[in-house]
């Protein structure tokens, strides 16, 4: 069994570390596994004018969100938004929350009015919870063509590692089987044997050629062009640095900078840049990253309290068109 996982994982390294697939680089390699369920960011957000991003004297207005995510079954997660008047994000700056008890890549419909925030929001799942399959399964909704890891692997390859488990099984239960039973990865017959060995050295996913390494702004990194979508990652950390998505009602860009340890142990940028479908700029820090355990009854506590906090003075002012 040993063997076998040592033989895996050389194969898996291998695979991931010369074609990456989109949903790879959306896991942010490196970045430790999330096992917590709960996740929440602190943000501030500026609306910038067109003098130049993140400029001295740019900033029109700020407002102050905090977003809850807390994982859920399959697909979705629990998803809360609150929205504060000023950086105290205390109990009577609160003027605004909205809650989806079962937000999945689905849930924002494909339509020009909500690109945006389901763009954005599969990138913040992205980043919170190391997990790429909700980014890959909205853009799929909006017709970009890009597959899930699960879908592009190499069966082949896979069924040749199964029969080669179920063989180390046999022979380490029975060390007389190693005479009778046969190595699957070395047959005795040479041309089943170069067959063998060219799919072993195959990698573990088909490549789609929708990601390359090349340079960017002098530095090397993964480039992704899937049709109307396309973004470039850090060669080393897989830090997402720039997504754009090309929709016939324009362009959403979020351009993510300084990357740091905002919790101790995961990396995550502090200053995101926006440009959305009308041209308009944004800049968002984050201040904050939690990763932690959440019950039911804490969610229900949490809105209950919001609701009761909201009542009669809840704010009805716009938000940006990529926030819910």
């Amino acid at each position: 069994m040993i063997r076998f996982l040592l033989v895996l994982t050389f194969f898996s390294t291998q695979a991931i570390a010369f074609v990456p697939t989109i949903e790879s680089l959306f896991r942010h390699g490196s970045n430790p596994d999330v096992t917590a369920n709960g996740v929440t960011f602190t943000m501030a957000v500026k609306k910038l004018n067109a003098s130049g991003e993140g400029e001295a004297g740019t900033e029109k207005a700020e407002d102050f969100y905090r977003i809850f995510l807390t994982r859920g079954t399959g697909d979705s997660i629990k998803l809360a938004q609150a929205r504060y008047s000023d950086s105290t994000f205390s109990e009577t700056s609160l003027v605004h929350k909205i809650y989806y008890p079962g937000f999945s890549p689905y849930t924002l419909k494909p339509a020009v009015e909500q690109m945006e925030k389901g763009i954005f929001y599969a990138l913040v799942h992205s980043l919170g919870y190391n997990n790429g399959s909700h980014m890959v399964n909205y853009l799929k909704t909006l017709g970009v063509p890009v597959k899930l890891n699960n879908d592009l692997i190499n069966r082949e390859k896979i069924d040749y590692l199964a029969s080669y488990k179920r063989y180390l099984l046999t022979i380490n239960q029975n060390r007389a089987a190693k005479k009778t039973e046969s190595n699957p990865l070395r047959p005795e017959d040479a041309a089943a044997r170069d067959r063998v060995e060219a799919v072993m050295n195959e990698s573990m996913y088909v490549d789609t050629k929708q990601v390359r390494l090349s340079k960017e702004e002098g530095d090397m990194a993964w480039l992704v062009d899937a049709g109307p979508f396309s973004s470039v990652f850090a060669y080393n950390s897989r830090d997402v640095m720039k997504v754009l998505f090309k929709s016939a009602a324009g362009e959403i860009e979020i351009v993510c900078r300084n990357y740091g340890l905002l919790n101790g142990t995961h990396r995550f940028p502090k200053t995101i840049l926006i440009r959305d479908f009308s041209g308009d700029s944004y800049q968002i820090e984050v201040t904050d990253l939690r990763h932690y355990n959440e019950r039911e009854e804490d969610i229900v506590r949490r809105l209950k309290k919001w609701d009761q906090i909201l009542k009669g003075k809840e704010s009805s002012l716009p938000r940006p068109d990529f926030l819910l």
